[in-house]
Protein backbone atom coordinates (compact mmCIF):
# COMPACT_ATOMS: atom_id res chain seq x y z
CA UNK A 1 0.00 0.00 0.00
CA UNK A 2 2.27 2.80 -1.23
CA UNK A 3 -0.43 5.23 -2.32
CA UNK A 4 -1.20 8.34 -0.31
CA UNK A 5 -4.01 7.97 2.27
CA UNK A 6 -7.41 9.13 1.09
CA UNK A 7 -7.21 12.49 2.91
CA UNK A 8 -3.57 13.26 2.09
CA UNK A 9 -4.45 15.86 -0.54
CA UNK A 10 -6.25 17.81 2.17
CA UNK A 11 -3.20 17.50 4.44
CA UNK A 12 -0.92 18.64 1.65
CA UNK A 13 -2.90 21.84 1.23
CA UNK A 14 -2.62 22.46 4.95
CA UNK A 15 1.12 21.91 5.40
CA UNK A 16 2.25 23.51 2.14
CA UNK A 17 5.67 22.93 0.62
CA UNK A 18 7.77 20.30 2.43
CA UNK A 19 10.83 18.50 1.10
CA UNK A 20 9.44 15.13 2.24
CA UNK A 21 5.74 15.69 1.73
CA UNK A 22 5.56 13.23 -1.16
CA UNK A 23 6.24 10.17 0.99
CA UNK A 24 3.17 8.44 2.35
CA UNK A 25 2.85 7.40 5.97
CA UNK A 26 2.95 3.70 5.06
CA UNK A 27 6.09 4.09 2.94
CA UNK A 28 7.67 6.17 5.75
CA UNK A 29 7.15 3.21 8.09
CA UNK A 30 8.50 0.70 5.59
CA UNK A 31 11.64 2.73 4.89
CA UNK A 32 12.60 4.14 8.26
CA UNK A 33 11.17 1.95 11.04
CA UNK A 34 12.85 -1.31 12.02
CA UNK A 35 11.20 -3.62 14.55
CA UNK A 36 12.88 -5.38 17.47
CA UNK A 37 13.24 -8.54 15.35
CA UNK A 38 15.14 -6.65 12.64
CA UNK A 39 12.21 -6.64 10.18
CA UNK A 40 11.10 -3.42 8.52
CA UNK A 41 7.77 -2.21 9.84
CA UNK A 42 4.78 -2.59 7.51
CA UNK A 43 1.69 -1.35 9.38
CA UNK A 44 -0.65 -2.84 6.74
CA UNK A 45 0.87 -6.34 6.67
CA UNK A 46 -2.13 -7.71 8.56
CA UNK A 47 -5.39 -7.76 6.60
CA UNK A 48 -7.39 -6.27 9.46
CA UNK A 49 -5.02 -3.29 9.76
CA UNK A 50 -5.27 -1.76 6.26
CA UNK A 51 -8.43 0.29 6.95
CA UNK A 52 -7.32 1.07 10.50
CA UNK A 53 -4.02 2.54 9.30
CA UNK A 54 -5.64 4.55 6.55
CA UNK A 55 -8.16 6.03 8.98
CA UNK A 56 -5.48 6.57 11.62
CA UNK A 57 -3.75 8.94 9.21
CA UNK A 58 -6.83 10.66 7.83
CA UNK A 59 -9.63 10.78 10.41
CA UNK A 60 -9.57 13.51 13.07
CA UNK A 61 -11.04 11.38 15.89
CA UNK A 62 -9.98 7.74 16.35
CA UNK A 63 -10.73 5.36 19.24
CA UNK A 64 -9.12 1.91 19.37
CA UNK A 65 -10.55 -0.57 21.89
CA UNK A 66 -7.82 -3.16 21.68
CA UNK A 67 -6.54 -6.40 23.07
CA UNK A 68 -3.11 -6.59 24.70
CA UNK A 69 -0.03 -6.73 22.47
CA UNK A 70 -1.81 -5.84 19.24
CA UNK A 71 0.84 -3.40 17.97
CA UNK A 72 -0.83 -0.03 18.44
CA UNK A 73 1.98 1.59 20.41
CA UNK A 74 4.26 0.94 17.41
CA UNK A 75 1.69 2.42 15.06
CA UNK A 76 1.25 5.48 17.28
CA UNK A 77 5.00 6.04 17.64
CA UNK A 78 5.57 5.81 13.89
CA UNK A 79 2.67 8.13 13.16
CA UNK A 80 3.74 10.80 15.64
CA UNK A 81 7.24 10.81 14.12
CA UNK A 82 5.76 11.12 10.65
CA UNK A 83 3.54 14.02 11.73
CA UNK A 84 6.46 15.94 13.26
CA UNK A 85 9.01 15.07 10.55
CA UNK A 86 7.06 15.13 7.29
CA UNK A 87 3.95 17.19 8.00
CA UNK A 88 5.71 19.60 10.41
CA UNK A 89 3.17 19.33 13.21
CA UNK A 90 3.48 19.54 16.99
CA UNK A 91 2.23 16.40 18.75
CA UNK A 92 1.55 15.56 22.42
CA UNK A 93 1.67 11.90 23.43
CA UNK A 94 -0.12 11.42 26.77
CA UNK A 95 0.40 8.55 29.22
CA UNK A 96 -1.32 8.00 32.60
CA UNK A 97 1.63 9.06 34.82
CA UNK A 98 4.83 11.11 34.69
CA UNK A 99 6.85 7.98 35.51
CA UNK A 100 5.39 6.15 32.51
CA UNK A 101 6.06 9.19 30.33
CA UNK A 102 9.71 9.42 31.43
CA UNK A 103 10.25 5.74 30.69
CA UNK A 104 8.39 5.75 27.38
CA UNK A 105 10.89 7.87 25.47
CA UNK A 106 14.03 5.83 26.27
CA UNK A 107 12.32 2.42 26.11
CA UNK A 108 9.89 2.81 23.21
CA UNK A 109 10.83 5.81 20.99
CA UNK A 110 14.62 5.70 21.23
CA UNK A 111 15.08 2.09 20.01
CA UNK A 112 13.35 2.97 16.71
CA UNK A 113 15.49 6.09 16.36
CA UNK A 114 18.70 4.23 17.16
CA UNK A 115 17.97 1.60 14.48
CA UNK A 116 17.43 4.21 11.75
CA UNK A 117 20.22 6.39 10.37
CA UNK A 118 17.60 8.64 8.77
CA UNK A 119 15.74 9.27 12.04
CA UNK A 120 19.00 9.90 13.91
CA UNK A 121 19.95 12.54 11.33
CA UNK A 122 16.51 14.17 11.45
CA UNK A 123 16.43 14.39 15.23
CA UNK A 124 18.03 17.64 16.36
CA UNK A 125 18.07 20.17 19.13
CA UNK A 126 16.53 18.88 22.32
CA UNK A 127 16.60 15.11 22.80
CA UNK A 128 15.20 14.53 26.28
CA UNK A 129 13.12 11.61 27.55
CA UNK A 130 9.87 13.54 27.11
CA UNK A 131 10.79 15.87 24.25
CA UNK A 132 11.89 15.18 20.66
CA UNK A 133 12.62 17.92 18.12
CA UNK A 134 12.73 17.52 14.35
CA UNK A 135 13.31 20.75 12.47
CA UNK A 136 11.23 23.42 14.17
CA UNK A 137 8.53 21.07 15.49
CA UNK A 138 8.21 18.97 18.58
CA UNK A 139 6.91 15.73 20.01
CA UNK A 140 6.05 15.93 23.71
CA UNK A 141 5.57 12.83 25.88
CA UNK A 142 3.66 13.85 29.03
CA UNK A 143 2.00 12.20 32.00
CA UNK A 144 -1.58 13.02 33.01
CA UNK A 145 -1.57 12.07 36.68
CA UNK A 146 -2.28 15.73 37.50
CA UNK A 147 -3.71 18.73 35.69
CA UNK A 148 -0.16 20.05 35.14
CA UNK A 149 0.35 17.77 32.16
CA UNK A 150 -2.88 18.99 30.57
CA UNK A 151 -2.02 22.67 30.91
CA UNK A 152 0.80 22.89 28.42
CA UNK A 153 1.68 23.98 24.91
CA UNK A 154 -0.71 23.95 21.91
CA UNK A 155 -0.59 21.00 19.52
CA UNK A 156 -2.01 19.77 16.23
CA UNK A 157 -2.70 16.26 17.50
CA UNK A 158 -3.01 14.66 20.92
CA UNK A 159 -2.52 10.93 21.46
CA UNK A 160 -3.81 9.15 24.57
CA UNK A 161 -2.13 5.80 25.31
CA UNK A 162 -3.55 3.55 28.09
CA UNK A 163 -6.77 5.59 28.14
CA UNK A 164 -8.36 3.33 30.75
CA UNK A 165 -5.78 4.47 33.33
CA UNK A 166 -5.93 8.22 32.62
CA UNK A 167 -7.88 10.57 34.88
CA UNK A 168 -10.91 11.53 32.71
CA UNK A 169 -11.04 15.10 34.03
CA UNK A 170 -7.38 15.67 33.13
CA UNK A 171 -7.95 14.07 29.73
CA UNK A 172 -10.80 16.50 29.11
CA UNK A 173 -8.56 19.43 30.06
CA UNK A 174 -5.86 18.15 27.71
CA UNK A 175 -8.26 18.48 24.78
CA UNK A 176 -7.84 22.26 25.03
CA UNK A 177 -4.32 21.77 23.61
CA UNK A 178 -5.76 21.31 20.09
CA UNK A 179 -8.28 24.15 20.18
CA UNK A 180 -5.98 26.91 18.89
CA UNK A 181 -6.77 28.46 15.49
CA UNK A 182 -4.99 26.62 12.68
CA UNK A 183 -4.56 23.41 14.64
CA UNK A 184 -5.50 20.15 12.93
CA UNK A 185 -7.42 19.28 16.08
CA UNK A 186 -6.79 15.53 15.75
CA UNK A 187 -7.38 13.12 18.65
CA UNK A 188 -6.25 9.50 19.03
CA UNK A 189 -7.30 7.18 21.87
CA UNK A 190 -6.25 3.56 22.35
CA UNK A 191 -6.18 1.17 25.27
CA UNK A 192 -7.30 -2.17 26.62
CA UNK A 193 -10.80 -1.44 27.98
CA UNK A 194 -11.33 -2.21 31.65
CA UNK A 195 -14.92 -1.33 32.53
CA UNK A 196 -18.05 -1.52 30.33
CA UNK A 197 -19.29 1.91 29.25
CA UNK A 198 -16.42 3.64 31.08
CA UNK A 199 -13.05 4.98 29.99
CA UNK A 200 -12.02 3.47 26.65
CA UNK A 201 -15.32 1.65 26.20
CA UNK A 202 -17.29 4.83 26.85
CA UNK A 203 -15.39 6.50 24.00
CA UNK A 204 -15.84 3.45 21.77
CA UNK A 205 -19.59 3.40 22.50
CA UNK A 206 -19.76 7.02 21.30
CA UNK A 207 -18.03 6.16 18.00
CA UNK A 208 -19.31 4.36 14.90
CA UNK A 209 -18.17 1.10 16.60
CA UNK A 210 -16.41 -0.89 13.87
CA UNK A 211 -15.85 -4.62 14.37
CA UNK A 212 -13.98 -7.12 12.20
CA UNK A 213 -16.59 -9.54 10.83
CA UNK A 214 -15.04 -12.78 9.57
CA UNK A 215 -17.01 -14.71 6.95
CA UNK A 216 -17.18 -18.51 6.98
CA UNK A 217 -16.26 -19.91 3.56
CA UNK A 218 -18.55 -22.86 4.21
CA UNK A 219 -21.94 -21.39 5.19
CA UNK A 220 -21.25 -17.61 4.80
CA UNK A 221 -22.02 -16.96 8.47
CA UNK A 222 -20.39 -13.64 9.39
CA UNK A 223 -19.79 -12.21 12.86
CA UNK A 224 -17.14 -10.69 15.15
CA UNK A 225 -15.24 -13.74 16.43
CA UNK A 226 -14.83 -12.25 19.91
CA UNK A 227 -18.62 -12.24 20.35
CA UNK A 228 -18.87 -16.00 19.62
CA UNK A 229 -16.03 -17.07 21.94
CA UNK A 230 -15.66 -19.90 23.08
CA UNK A 231 -18.33 -21.60 20.90
CA UNK A 232 -16.18 -20.83 17.84
CA UNK A 233 -13.04 -22.62 19.03
CA UNK A 234 -11.93 -26.07 17.88
CA UNK A 235 -9.63 -27.34 20.65
CA UNK A 236 -10.07 -31.07 20.02
CA UNK A 237 -6.52 -31.54 18.74
CA UNK A 238 -3.89 -30.63 21.35
CA UNK A 239 -1.44 -28.05 20.06
CA UNK A 240 -3.62 -27.17 17.06
CA UNK A 241 -6.34 -24.90 18.48
CA UNK A 242 -8.18 -23.02 15.72
CA UNK A 243 -11.10 -20.69 15.27
CA UNK A 244 -14.10 -22.32 13.62
CA UNK A 245 -17.56 -21.35 12.47
CA UNK A 246 -20.06 -21.77 15.35
CA UNK A 247 -22.74 -22.73 12.78
CA UNK A 248 -21.08 -25.31 10.53
CA UNK A 249 -17.74 -25.98 12.26
CA UNK A 250 -15.50 -25.08 9.28
CA UNK A 251 -12.18 -23.51 10.25
CA UNK A 252 -12.03 -19.73 9.83
CA UNK A 253 -9.48 -17.58 8.03
CA UNK A 254 -9.04 -14.36 10.06
CA UNK A 255 -7.97 -12.51 6.91
CA UNK A 256 -11.38 -13.20 5.32
CA UNK A 257 -13.11 -10.32 7.06
CA UNK A 258 -14.27 -6.73 6.78
CA UNK A 259 -14.81 -3.83 9.13
CA UNK A 260 -18.51 -3.11 9.68
CA UNK A 261 -19.71 -0.07 11.61
CA UNK A 262 -22.52 -0.66 14.08
CA UNK A 263 -23.43 3.04 13.85
CA UNK A 264 -22.35 4.24 10.39
CA UNK A 265 -24.16 7.56 10.90
CA UNK A 266 -21.60 8.63 13.53
CA UNK A 267 -19.14 9.92 10.97
CA UNK A 268 -17.29 12.33 13.27
CA UNK A 269 -15.94 9.57 15.55
CA UNK A 270 -14.27 6.48 14.14
CA UNK A 271 -13.91 3.52 16.48
CA UNK A 272 -12.33 0.06 16.09
CA UNK A 273 -12.38 -2.99 18.35
CA UNK A 274 -9.20 -5.02 17.75
CA UNK A 275 -8.93 -8.29 19.72
CA UNK A 276 -5.83 -10.49 19.74
CA UNK A 277 -7.66 -13.33 18.03
CA UNK A 278 -8.11 -11.48 14.70
CA UNK A 279 -4.35 -10.97 14.35
CA UNK A 280 -2.84 -13.47 11.85
CA UNK A 281 -0.32 -15.67 13.60
CA UNK A 282 -1.81 -15.17 17.07
CA UNK A 283 -0.83 -18.09 19.31
CA UNK A 284 -4.25 -19.73 19.63
CA UNK A 285 -2.83 -22.59 21.69
CA UNK A 286 -1.60 -20.18 24.34
CA UNK A 287 -4.78 -18.07 24.19
CA UNK A 288 -6.97 -21.15 24.66
CA UNK A 289 -4.80 -22.39 27.52
CA UNK A 290 -5.20 -19.04 29.29
CA UNK A 291 -8.95 -19.17 28.81
CA UNK A 292 -9.20 -22.77 30.02
CA UNK A 293 -7.37 -21.90 33.24
CA UNK A 294 -9.43 -18.72 33.81
CA UNK A 295 -12.95 -19.76 32.84
CA UNK A 296 -14.06 -20.69 36.37
CA UNK A 297 -12.35 -17.74 38.09
CA UNK A 298 -14.28 -14.46 37.57
CA UNK A 299 -11.35 -12.09 38.10
CA UNK A 300 -8.99 -14.08 35.83
CA UNK A 301 -11.72 -14.54 33.22
CA UNK A 302 -12.29 -10.77 33.19
CA UNK A 303 -8.56 -10.23 32.56
CA UNK A 304 -8.63 -12.76 29.71
CA UNK A 305 -11.66 -11.18 28.05
CA UNK A 306 -10.06 -7.75 28.15
CA UNK A 307 -6.63 -8.78 26.86
CA UNK A 308 -7.55 -11.47 24.30
CA UNK A 309 -11.05 -10.49 23.16
CA UNK A 310 -10.85 -6.69 23.64
CA UNK A 311 -14.16 -6.89 25.51
CA UNK A 312 -14.36 -4.76 28.66
CA UNK A 313 -15.04 -6.87 31.73
CA UNK A 314 -14.89 -5.48 35.25
CA UNK A 315 -14.92 -8.82 37.04
CA UNK A 316 -15.74 -7.79 40.59
CA UNK A 317 -14.29 -4.28 40.18
CA UNK A 318 -17.48 -2.61 38.90
CA UNK A 319 -20.31 -3.57 41.29
CA UNK A 320 -22.92 -1.54 39.41
CA UNK A 321 -22.46 -2.48 35.75
CA UNK A 322 -24.69 -2.07 32.69
CA UNK A 323 -26.46 -5.40 33.35
CA UNK A 324 -27.29 -4.29 36.90
CA UNK A 325 -28.75 -1.02 35.65
CA UNK A 326 -30.85 -2.81 33.05
CA UNK A 327 -32.21 -5.13 35.73
CA UNK A 328 -33.12 -2.14 37.90
CA UNK A 329 -34.80 -0.41 34.98
CA UNK A 330 -36.91 -3.51 34.31
CA UNK A 331 -38.47 -3.55 37.78
CA UNK A 332 -38.65 0.17 38.63
CA UNK A 333 -42.26 1.24 38.15
CA UNK A 334 -42.39 4.73 39.66
CA UNK A 335 -41.49 8.24 38.50
CA UNK A 336 -39.54 11.22 39.79
CA UNK A 337 -41.52 12.93 42.52
CA UNK A 338 -41.63 16.45 43.95
CA UNK A 339 -42.78 15.66 47.49
CA UNK A 340 -43.20 12.77 49.89
CA UNK A 341 -45.63 11.77 52.64
CA UNK A 342 -43.30 9.07 53.94
CA UNK A 343 -40.01 9.68 55.67
CA UNK A 344 -37.09 10.38 53.31
CA UNK A 345 -33.40 11.24 53.63
CA UNK A 346 -30.99 13.42 51.66
CA UNK A 347 -27.37 12.91 50.64
CA UNK A 348 -25.15 15.65 49.20
CA UNK A 349 -21.80 15.24 47.47
CA UNK A 350 -19.80 18.47 47.50
CA UNK A 351 -17.38 19.62 44.81
CA UNK A 352 -17.33 22.18 42.01
CA UNK A 353 -21.05 21.40 41.89
CA UNK A 354 -23.30 20.00 44.60
CA UNK A 355 -24.98 16.70 43.72
CA UNK A 356 -28.12 15.98 45.73
CA UNK A 357 -30.12 12.73 46.08
CA UNK A 358 -33.38 12.09 47.96
CA UNK A 359 -34.20 8.51 49.03
CA UNK A 360 -37.12 6.74 50.64
CA UNK A 361 -37.17 3.32 52.36
CA UNK A 362 -37.75 0.24 50.22
CA UNK A 363 -38.49 -3.18 51.71
CA UNK A 364 -36.33 -3.93 54.76
CA UNK A 365 -33.03 -2.14 54.16
CA UNK A 366 -33.45 -1.05 50.54
CA UNK A 367 -33.72 2.43 49.07
CA UNK A 368 -35.93 4.01 46.46
CA UNK A 369 -34.53 7.14 44.83
CA UNK A 370 -37.07 9.95 44.43
CA UNK A 371 -35.22 12.91 42.89
CA UNK A 372 -31.80 14.35 42.02
CA UNK A 373 -30.25 17.77 41.49
CA UNK A 374 -26.93 19.11 40.25
CA UNK A 375 -26.54 22.75 41.26
CA UNK A 376 -24.01 25.48 42.02
CA UNK A 377 -22.83 25.34 45.62
CA UNK A 378 -23.99 28.92 46.27
CA UNK A 379 -27.59 27.88 45.47
CA UNK A 380 -27.54 24.86 47.77
CA UNK A 381 -29.06 26.49 50.89
CA UNK A 382 -32.19 27.59 49.06
CA UNK A 383 -32.64 24.16 47.48
CA UNK A 384 -32.23 22.39 50.83
CA UNK A 385 -34.90 24.65 52.34
CA UNK A 386 -37.40 23.61 49.64
CA UNK A 387 -36.48 19.92 49.89
CA UNK A 388 -36.89 19.97 53.67
CA UNK A 389 -40.29 21.58 53.29
CA UNK A 390 -41.68 19.14 50.73
CA UNK A 391 -39.90 15.79 51.16
CA UNK A 392 -40.49 15.03 54.85
CA UNK A 393 -36.77 14.58 55.55
CA UNK A 394 -35.70 12.60 58.58
CA UNK A 395 -31.96 13.30 58.14
CA UNK A 396 -29.47 14.90 55.77
CA UNK A 397 -25.81 13.91 55.33
CA UNK A 398 -23.42 16.20 53.47
CA UNK A 399 -19.67 15.87 52.74
CA UNK A 400 -17.54 17.81 55.19
CA UNK A 401 -14.97 18.39 52.45
CA UNK A 402 -13.95 20.23 50.37
CA UNK A 403 -16.19 23.12 51.51
CA UNK A 404 -16.55 22.51 55.24
CA UNK A 405 -17.84 26.01 55.99
CA UNK A 406 -20.64 25.69 53.43
CA UNK A 407 -21.45 22.14 54.57
CA UNK A 408 -21.80 23.29 58.19
CA UNK A 409 -23.95 26.18 57.03
CA UNK A 410 -26.30 23.74 55.28
CA UNK A 411 -26.59 21.59 58.42
CA UNK A 412 -27.30 24.61 60.66
CA UNK A 413 -29.99 25.84 58.26
CA UNK A 414 -32.16 22.76 58.82
CA UNK A 415 -35.25 23.35 60.94
CA UNK A 416 -37.20 20.06 60.84
CA UNK A 417 -34.66 17.26 60.45
CA UNK A 418 -31.31 16.00 61.64
CA UNK A 419 -28.25 17.17 59.74
CA UNK A 420 -24.74 15.71 59.68
CA UNK A 421 -21.44 16.58 58.08
CA UNK A 422 -19.68 13.42 56.91
CA UNK A 423 -16.05 12.28 57.16
CA UNK A 424 -14.55 9.13 55.65
CA UNK A 425 -12.50 7.57 58.43
CA UNK A 426 -12.67 4.76 60.94
CA UNK A 427 -14.05 1.29 60.33
CA UNK A 428 -17.72 1.64 61.30
CA UNK A 429 -20.45 4.24 61.33
CA UNK A 430 -20.18 6.61 64.31
CA UNK A 431 -22.06 9.71 65.37
CA UNK A 432 -20.56 12.69 67.18
CA UNK A 433 -20.41 16.48 67.18
CA UNK A 434 -17.98 19.21 66.13
CA UNK A 435 -17.76 22.81 67.37
CA UNK A 436 -19.25 24.45 70.43
CA UNK A 437 -22.46 26.29 71.32
CA UNK A 438 -24.29 27.69 68.29
CA UNK A 439 -21.45 26.51 66.07
CA UNK A 440 -21.91 22.85 67.00
CA UNK A 441 -22.92 20.44 64.25
CA UNK A 442 -23.59 16.72 64.14
CA UNK A 443 -20.87 14.55 62.61
CA UNK A 444 -21.02 11.06 61.13
CA UNK A 445 -17.88 9.10 60.24
CA UNK A 446 -17.88 6.02 58.00
CA UNK A 447 -15.34 3.87 56.20
CA UNK A 448 -15.47 4.93 52.54
CA UNK A 449 -15.02 1.51 50.95
CA UNK A 450 -17.27 -0.39 53.36
CA UNK A 451 -20.08 2.16 53.08
CA UNK A 452 -19.89 2.14 49.27
CA UNK A 453 -19.96 -1.66 49.31
CA UNK A 454 -23.20 -1.51 51.32
CA UNK A 455 -24.71 0.89 48.79
CA UNK A 456 -23.58 -0.93 45.64
CA UNK A 457 -24.71 -4.26 47.13
CA UNK A 458 -28.27 -2.89 47.22
CA UNK A 459 -28.12 -2.13 43.48
CA UNK A 460 -26.36 -5.39 42.57
CA UNK A 461 -28.57 -7.73 44.60
CA UNK A 462 -31.00 -9.88 42.64
CA UNK A 463 -33.72 -8.70 42.76
CA UNK A 464 -32.35 -5.17 43.29
CA UNK A 465 -32.87 -3.44 46.62
CA UNK A 466 -32.15 -0.01 45.19
CA UNK A 467 -34.53 1.42 42.59
CA UNK A 468 -34.24 4.43 40.30
CA UNK A 469 -37.15 6.65 39.19
CA UNK A 470 -38.43 6.93 35.64
CA UNK A 471 -38.17 10.38 34.01
CA UNK A 472 -41.28 12.43 33.32
CA UNK A 473 -39.71 14.78 30.80
CA UNK A 474 -36.54 15.40 28.79
CA UNK A 475 -34.82 17.24 31.63
CA UNK A 476 -35.29 14.31 34.01
CA UNK A 477 -34.21 11.92 31.26
CA UNK A 478 -30.87 13.73 31.11
CA UNK A 479 -30.40 13.72 34.88
CA UNK A 480 -31.18 9.99 35.26
CA UNK A 481 -28.73 9.26 32.44
CA UNK A 482 -26.09 11.19 34.37
CA UNK A 483 -26.98 9.32 37.57
CA UNK A 484 -26.48 5.97 35.82
CA UNK A 485 -23.14 7.11 34.39
CA UNK A 486 -21.96 8.09 37.86
CA UNK A 487 -23.06 4.74 39.29
CA UNK A 488 -21.06 2.94 36.59
CA UNK A 489 -18.01 4.89 37.75
CA UNK A 490 -18.17 3.51 41.28
CA UNK A 491 -15.30 1.25 40.28
CA UNK A 492 -12.54 -0.38 42.30
CA UNK A 493 -8.78 -0.65 41.87
CA UNK A 494 -5.93 -2.46 43.53
CA UNK A 495 -3.56 -0.26 45.52
CA UNK A 496 -0.68 -0.83 47.90
CA UNK A 497 -0.85 0.60 51.44
CA UNK A 498 2.14 0.13 53.76
CA UNK A 499 3.35 -2.77 51.63
CA UNK A 500 -0.03 -4.51 51.64
CA UNK A 501 -2.26 -4.79 48.60
CA UNK A 502 -5.90 -3.81 48.98
CA UNK A 503 -8.84 -3.22 46.70
CA UNK A 504 -10.78 0.01 47.15
CA UNK A 505 -13.06 2.38 45.26
CA UNK A 506 -11.33 4.79 42.90
CA UNK A 507 -11.03 8.41 43.92
CA UNK A 508 -11.09 11.53 41.75
CA UNK A 509 -13.54 10.08 39.23
CA UNK A 510 -16.91 11.60 38.20
CA UNK A 511 -19.14 9.42 40.40
CA UNK A 512 -20.77 12.29 42.30
CA UNK A 513 -24.37 11.07 42.22
CA UNK A 514 -23.14 7.66 43.37
CA UNK A 515 -21.49 9.31 46.36
CA UNK A 516 -24.64 11.39 47.03
CA UNK A 517 -26.76 8.22 47.02
CA UNK A 518 -24.31 6.63 49.46
CA UNK A 519 -24.68 9.61 51.82
CA UNK A 520 -28.48 9.50 51.43
CA UNK A 521 -28.52 5.81 52.40
CA UNK A 522 -26.48 6.64 55.52
CA UNK A 523 -28.88 9.52 56.29
CA UNK A 524 -31.86 7.18 55.98
CA UNK A 525 -30.29 4.84 58.51
CA UNK A 526 -29.66 7.73 60.91
CA UNK A 527 -33.20 9.04 60.40
CA UNK A 528 -35.05 5.85 61.27
CA UNK A 529 -37.55 6.68 64.00
CA UNK A 530 -36.41 10.33 64.17
CA UNK A 531 -38.25 12.08 61.32
CA UNK A 532 -40.74 14.91 61.63
CA UNK A 533 -43.73 14.11 59.42
CA UNK A 534 -45.24 16.91 57.41
CA UNK A 535 -48.93 17.66 57.32
CA UNK A 536 -50.10 16.30 53.93
CA UNK A 537 -52.27 19.39 53.52
CA UNK A 538 -49.19 21.61 53.65
CA UNK A 539 -47.53 19.53 50.95
CA UNK A 540 -50.38 20.23 48.57
CA UNK A 541 -50.61 23.99 49.18
CA UNK A 542 -50.56 25.64 45.78
CA UNK A 543 -50.84 22.27 44.03
CA UNK A 544 -48.26 19.82 42.73
CA UNK A 545 -47.43 21.97 39.71
CA UNK A 546 -46.41 24.90 41.95
CA UNK A 547 -44.04 22.71 43.98
CA UNK A 548 -42.50 21.32 40.83
CA UNK A 549 -41.98 24.83 39.44
CA UNK A 550 -40.11 25.79 42.60
CA UNK A 551 -37.87 22.75 42.52
CA UNK A 552 -37.20 22.87 38.79
CA UNK A 553 -35.18 26.03 39.37
CA UNK A 554 -32.50 23.88 40.96
CA UNK A 555 -32.27 21.02 38.45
Amino acid sequence: MSKEPKNNSMLGSIVGTNRRRTISFVDYCREYFILDNGQRYDPTARACMADVVEDYHSHPHIVIEKGAQTGFSTLAIAHTMYMVDVLEKNIIYYLPTDIMARRFGPTRFDPYINRSTYLQERLQGTDQAGLKQIGTHFLYVLGLMSKTGAISIPADEIVFDEVALIDPENMELAQDRISAPGSLGWQKYFSVALFPEDGTDELFQQSDMRKWLIKCSGCNYQAPVEDDWPENVDAREAGNVRLCCPKCGKHLNVNNGEWVAEHPDRKSRRGYRVPQIIIPGANMNLIWDRYDKAKDKPSKLATFRRSALAIPDSGNLQPVGPDVLRRIEDISDFYFTDYSHEMTAVGIDMGDKAHVAVVAPYRDEGIRLLNFWEIDVEDLLELVLHIERHFNIGALVIDAMPYKTKSKEVVRSLTKCLGYIQYFKGTEIKEGTEGEGEREVNVVTVDRDESLDETTDLFASNPPLALLPKPRDEKEEQIIKQVKTHLLKLTKEETEVNGEKRIGYKKKVPNHFGMAINSARIALRLATGKSVYLDPDNVHVGGRSKIRRILEGYG
